[in-house]
């Protein structure tokens, strides 16, 4: 399927799943009724609805760019932030800058740098190994280390900072506000253009680092900038929103069973998907035990994980 028969309807959804999370199913309907919304509720729909769904959005489009980066990194379509590590050094490190009473900057420059340290550590570990089986595998075990130090640092802390964070790795977007929206959704476009820019190299580290380097790329230096651009991703979200889990999974995989497995189209129309994903699950947090909110990260993992273990029955068959 070419991208733009995907991107109109993508898109179209999109619009309408965020109005519907704007609105409500009660606001269509006073406004279908003619009888319009009230200030109030115009108030809060600009001043807490739109910059949380503007956040669901931009962080769906980054964690979809920064997984269709490390599926074509390790050569692996289960391969994602959260799964390599990347998710869990952020949120450690960003933890920690909460727990210290850390501002909102010290926090994501946190988030970056715990997400760095992570791919530094899985690169130590798997570069005698250069298959992305190994890769992936240590990125899992550096991944359950720092989720266990993360544990002990949650059971460390005292009760009234006990809440905020627990909640705040769950993911969610009940905090956004206006300065954190328009953050990522700066955010989302710049790296998605570094990214897009290099879809070649992209394409040609899918055929293995051989191939890569015979065709004329600099392989070390781009699978650096591939990871340090998904770390960049996954530690903008995750210092804004939380633990938001398995988007970087689904969206690329969604997306390549419509257009295939070119970077290019991928890196065209899997954002859309990602930011499709998101809104939808933040308007199923809002909704399902309304009034009270569950975190989008409970949403996102219960609908990912079922999809994961999908994913590791389609690829048993197809090595069968």
């Amino acid at each position: 399927m070419r991208p733009i028969l995907l991107l109109v309807p993508l898109a179209i959804l999109l619009t309408a799943t965020a109005a519907l999370s704007l609105l409500g199913v009660h606001g269509f309907g006073q406004l279908a009724s003619g009888a319009g919304l009230p200030p109030l509720e115009w108030h809060l729909i600009r001043e807490l609805r739109l910059p949380r769904v503007l956040a669901a959005a931009a962080a769906g489009a980054l964690l979809s760019a920064a997984g269709c980066a490390v599926q074509a990194r390790f050569r692996n379509p289960l391969a994602e932030p959260g799964l390599i590590g990347i998710n869990s050094g952020a949120a450690l490190a960003a933890a920690l800058a909460l727990a210290l009473g850390a501002g909102m900057g010290t926090v994501f420059m946190s988030a970056f740098a715990g997400g760095m340290l992570a791919l530094l550590a899985i690169r130590l570990l798997g570069r005698a190994h250069r298959d992305s089986v190994r890769l992936i595998l240590a990125g899992l075990a550096v991944s359950t280390i720092l989720g266990s130090l993360l544990t002990l640092l949650i059971s460390l802390l005292p009760d009234g900072a006990l809440r905020s964070v627990t909640f705040w790795l769950m993911g969610s977007f009940a905090g956004a506000d206006w300065p954190q929206a328009l953050t990522l959704a700066l955010a989302a476009p710049a790296v998605w253009l570094l990214l897009y820019r290099r879809w070649p190299l992209l394409n040609a580290l899918q055929l293995g680092n051989d191939a890569a380097f015979h065709l004329g790329f600099d392989v070390k230096r781009g699978e650096w900038q591939v990871t340090t651009l998904a770390a960049l991703a996954a530690g903008f979200v995750v210092a804004a929103c939380g633990m938001v889990g398995f988007v970087g999974l689904m969206a690329p995989h969604l997306t390549r069973q419509l257009v295939g497995g070119d970077a290019k189209r991928l890196l065209q129309a899997a954002p859309l998907t990602g930011a499709l994903l998101t809104v939808l699950a933040d308007w199923l947090a809002r909704s399902v035990i309304a009034p009270a909110e569950l975190p989008v990260g409970v949403i996102t993992s219960l609908i990912g994980a079922p999809f994961f273990l999908w994913l590791l029955q389609q690829d048993g068959k197809h090595h069968a």
